[in-house]
């Protein structure tokens, strides 16, 4: 089972992204949302962004991995995020 985790802050292209992810994501695949916008994160939200590096939102994580968000974006080959999260396993 791949982990995948959705950094946003609550912009229209952050939902995008939301949405794009639990379309392409496997029937098994774990998807968390960290919604970094200052009312609603919470100090291990932050923590995991910083982790991981994230410099700007909408990013992905998979399997503890930044993600190509444009790849998500663009969605060029069908189930991107299912095949990578096979890969991983």
């Amino acid at each position: 089972m791949a982990k995948i985790e959705v950094f946003i802050a609550g912009t229209y292209l952050c939902e995008d992204i939301v949405k794009q992810v639990n379309e392409l994501a496997c029937s098994k695949c774990d998807v968390v949302i960290y919604d970094l916008h200052q009312s609603s994160a919470t100090a291990e939200w932050i923590d995991i962004a910083k982790r991981y590096g994230v410099q700007s939102v909408p990013c992905v994580a998979l399997n503890g991995k930044r993600f190509d968000v444009e790849k998500v974006k663009k969605a060029k080959v069908d189930g991107v995020l299912k095949t990578h999260a096979q890969a991983q396993e």
